[in-house]
Order: C-alpha cells, then sequence, then structure tokens
C-alpha cells in the first residue's frame, strides 16, 4: 500500500516532460504580449506585472524552475482576465491608471517638501545664494540625501512599482540631486551609501548596488551644468533625462533580448520623464526661492538707498563747500554767476526732496547730473574739466535707468579722481548704443585706486562719498539683480592712471537672473 502511495505521487513527477529555456522564453514573451494587448498595469487584481518580472529576475538568475512555474501561473491568469467584460476591465484599468498616478504626484510633492526645507536651512542657503557648495557642505550631502533616501524606504515612500510599467525611483532621484548639486565626489559617495543599504537588503541582485552608483557617479559630472542655482530648472531637467535613462536602461538591459523594442523604448522613456521631472521640480523649488530672496533683498536695498538718499547727498560738507563756493562769488561781486549757483544748488535739493520712483528717465538723470557738476566746477575754477560725448539717438533720452547709479559714479571720479589730484584734471562722460543696450562710461584722469582698494569696496560695501552714502557694492548688486550677471559694473583703474567705470543697461529689460 505505502508503495502504491509513493509511486502515485512520484510518478506525475517522474514522467513530466523537462521544459526547455526556449519555451520558458516564448511564454515570457507571450505574457508580455498579452499584458500589453490587455494594458495590464502595475496594480491590477490579479498582480499579473510584479509576477512577470519575478519570472524575468529568475531567467537572469538561470532558475528556470521558478521562471516556469512563474509564467504559467500568469498565463493562467490572463485567460481568466482575458474572460472578463471589456467594459468591467476598462474601468478597472482606469482606476489603476489614477492610482498609479496619484502615487506619483505624491513622490513629486515629497520631493518639494525636501527642496524647500533644503534651500530653508540657513546652512546651505547661504551657500546656495553664493553658488558654491563649501567642503563643509559636500561633506553632509551625501549622508544627508542617503539617510532621507533610507529612511523613506522604511515607509515605502522611496520607489514606486517593482513592475516592467513603472519604475520611479526616489533613492536614484536623491542620489543624482546629490551628485548634481556637490559634483563628482558627493555624487559618488551618495551612490555608495544608496547601493550598500540595498546591496544588505538583497545581496544576491548585485546590480541593484551598481546601478544607484552608476547613476550618482553620472550625476557629479553633470554638477557642472549647474551654474546658477536661481535659474537651475531647466538643465537639472535635461541632466534629469540622461540619468533616467541610464537608470531604464540599467533596468531593462538584462530582458533586452526577451522584449519587443517598442516596449523598451516606451519604458525607459516614461523612466526618464518621471524622473527628470522629479528632478526639476527639486532645483525648481530652489530656485523660486532663491530668486524670491533675491527680489527681496533687492526691494530692501531699494528703501536702504532711498532712506540713505538725504545722507548720501544732502551732506554737511557737500552743502559746506557749495555755500562757502557761492560766498566765495558773491565777495568777487559776480552776481550772475553766484544766481546760478543758487539755481542748481535748488535744482539739485529740489529732485532730492521729491524723488519717491526707484527709476528715473536718463534725460532727468542727466540734468541732475549736470546741476551737480555746475556747483563742484565753480568749487574746482580751471583744475575741473568736463567732458560729454553722447552718441544716442532721441528716444534714449526717455529710458528709464535705475535711480542712484550714475551721479554716485560721476561724484566718485571727482572726489576720488580729480580732487586728490595737484594738477588739472578731467571728467569723461559718454553714452552710446550698444546694441539692445545703453553703454555708459564715466572716467577720470586722476589718481586711480589699487586693486585691494577697489575690492573694498565692491565687496565690503565701503562707501566711496563723505560719511554715508552709496557705494559700488550697493549699485552693482542692484545692478545685477535687475539686469543679471553680465550687467555689472565693469572697471579699468591702476593706481596713478585714472579711472575707467563702463556699464550697459539693457533696452527694456528688467529683473533678467
Amino acid at each position: 500500500m505505502g508503495g502504491l502511495l509513493f509511486f502515485g505521487i512520484t510518478a506525475p513527477l517522474l514522467f513530466a516532460r523537462t521544459v526547455t529555456k526556449e519555451e520558458i522564453l516564448s511564454n515570457y514573451e507571450k505574457a508580455i504580449s498579452q499584458a500589453e494587448e490587455l494594458r495590464v498595469y502595475w496594480d491590477d487584481t490579479y498582480k499579473i506585472m510584479p509576477r512577470i518580472r519575478l519570472a524575468a529576475n529568475a531567467l537572469l538568475r538561470n532558475d528556470y524552475k521558478l521562471a516556469n512555474r512563474t509564467l504559467d501561473e500568469v498565463l493562467f491568469d490572463l485567460k481568466l482576465l482575458q474572460s472578463k467584460k471589456p467594459v468591467e476591465l476598462k474601468r478597472e484599468f482606469r482606476l489603476e491608471w489614477l492610482e498609479i498616478y496619484s502615487e506619483v504626484f505624491q513622490k513629486y510633492a515629497l520631493l518639494a517638501l525636501l527642496a524647500f526645507l533644503f534651500v530653508r536651512w540657513p546652512f546651505y542657503n547661504r551657500m546656495l545664494k553664493e553658488n558654491w557648495i563649501s567642503p563643509g557642505g559636500k561633506l553632509v550631502l551625501p549622508f544627508l540625501g542617503g539617510g532621507i533616501a533610507i529612511v523613506l524606504s522604511f515607509f515605502d515612500l522611496t520607489r514606486y512599482g517593482e513592475s516592467a510599467w513603472s519604475f520611479f525611483d526616489v533613492q536614484i532621484v536623491l542620489t543624482a540631486i546629490g551628485g548634481m548639486l556637490g559634483g563628482f565626489w558627493v555624487g559618488l559617495f551618495s551612490g555608495l551609501i544608496a547601493g550598500t543599504f540595498r546591496w544588505l537588503l538583497k545581496p544576491e541582485v548585485l546590480s541593484y548596488f551598481w546601478m544607484v552608483l552608476g547613476v550618482g557617479i553620472l550625476a557629479g559630472f553633470l554638477s557642472s551644468w549647474i551654474r546658477d542655482y536661481r535659474s537651475a530648472g531647466k538643465r537639472a531637467f535635461a541632466g534629469g533625462l540622461l540619468i533616467g535613462a541610464l537608470h531604464g536602461l540599467l533596468i531593462y538591459a538584462p530582458t533586452v533580448n526577451y522584449l519587443p523594442w517598442p516596449y523598451l523604448v516606451m519604458t525607459i522613456g516614461f523612466i526618464a520623464f518621471l524622473e527628470a521631472t522629479a528632478v526639476f521640480i527639486f532645483f525648481e523649488v530652489i530656485s523660486a526661492i532663491l530668486r524670491g530672496e533675491k527680489r527681496r533683498e533687492i526691494e530692501q536695498e531699494l528703501l536702504k538707498s532711498k532712506l540713505l538718499f538725504l545722507q548720501a547727498q544732502i551732506r554737511p560738507h557737500f552743502l559746506f563747500n557749495a555755500l562757502n563756493t557761492i560766498s566765495a562769488i558773491c565777495g568777487r561781486e559776480n552776481a550772475i554767476e553766484a544766481k546760478g549757483l543758487v539755481l542748481n544748488l535748488s535744482r539739485f535739493l529740489r529732485r532730492i526732496l521729491k524723488r519717491a520712483d526707484e527709476t528715473v528717465t536718463l534725460r532727468e538723470e542727466m540734468e541732475y547730473i549736470d546741476a551737480y557738476l555746475e556747483i563742484e566746477k565753480a568749487r574746482f575754477r580751471d583744475k575741473l574739466t568736463i567732458n560729454k560725448q553722447f552718441e544716442i539717438g532721441e528716444n534714449c533720452w526717455n529710458m528709464k535707468i535705475p535711480i542712484l547709479v550714475l551721479q554716485p559714479l560721476v561724484e566718485n571720479a571727482v572726489k576720488h579722481g580729480i580732487s586728490r589730484k595737484e594738477s588739472e584734471g578731467s571728467v569723461t562722460i559718454r553714452l552710446s548704443e550698444d546694441g539692445d543696450a545703453l553703454r555708459v562710461e564715466i572716467s577720470d584722469d586722476g589718481t586711480g585706486m589699487t586693486e585691494d582698494t577697489l575690492k573694498k569696496l565692491l565687496e565690503q560695501g565701503a562707501s566711496f562719498g563723505e560719511g554715508a552714502g552709496i557705494g559700488l557694492k550697493n549699485i552693482q548688486e542692484r545692478l545685477i539683480g535687475l539686469y543679471g550677471r553680465d550687467n555689472g559694473l565693469h572697471f579699468d583703474t591702476g593706481f596713478g592712471k585714472g579711472t575707467k567705470v563702463t556699464l550697459e543697461i539693457p533696452f527694456g529689460k528688467r529683473n533678467a537672473k
């Protein structure tokens, strides 16, 4: 009796036909084809796609028995699915896709929140504003990104799906972001941390380790694309496409002989787009916050400029010199010249007291400069010569320019160029049109400045007037903030050779970061 029972159990196994590798691969292709035809996605009722991926992994490990058994179950369930009513099937697919996109948008919201917290962290906020991550910041970055990725994985928030249809991996995205922010070494160590975590979870699948390490290294090389964190979105998206494409290729390279080319291209492209969008969202949140902070800083500087306006221009020293000059001219009984100086001083003060806007026309600015220079010429007499070279069309005179930019530069030329010179000197104001911009050159043949003096004026915010005033740093930052980094002040100076400062103001262009 026992022998008969043993024979009944073992006979099917002894006489079962051995399935060849080619038949298993044929079943795999059939399962993929039917799943595509039925539009089966990740979270279907029968869990078909996860099992197809399980079969693919079994094939990669040459575990044909597991692959065959899994594919038999999948093909059976596909037949059951095929027998369902088309309307009911379509409704299920619609709900499944809705769930897929809901999960994806949750991941995007999570990355946006992480970006917000990152840029608001004072430690990194200062670095991001300066477009430079310090060595200390680079040291922290891999552990920060890797730590967040590992913690999120325990709450099932890191990766969406292991199916062939959706493989949006937030761990990959965070590793890529770390490399693109910090450079090659940050990308390398970010990949090592995330890769080691994956290897500890699944030591039998070493490809997971190399996958995330390769992404980190590529992202490190792509960091040179991110030149300005205030406008990094488009470049980050392009880098994310490359990284997502690499990720997709590494996932599906082992199955290249088993899957149709259209399916491979579509799936890899879908992965690349999802992960590029995730990288874009992270960097765009950072860029938007930095731009907003910079805009507020410019507004604060403008307010500070307006508050300093009277201090910058109505200084006791300037009024003392102007009134002394008028008094001396009256003593020489030159009433006409004295009257002209009083009128110029009146125009100068009236313009200050009534000026409330942040911009003036070029004509208004030059009239104001003329009033200032008439007073200074009366003071310095033959020692000061003013040259004006205007090579602009009539329409340029009505263009709007920032307040407190040109006049302080002219004042600097007189006070620090000519007044310190024992012999005669001249100040030249040249206006010209250079393509789509107004080019302004203000030069003097005075004593000039050393590189250290210029650096101090530009970096430390020192003022070049007597007492408090509008410094070169203030002017430089406002010009860059309004018109971009290429439109600041440019100096040609040296001790004993005079100073020439050049700037360009684009026609009709504001706030170009």
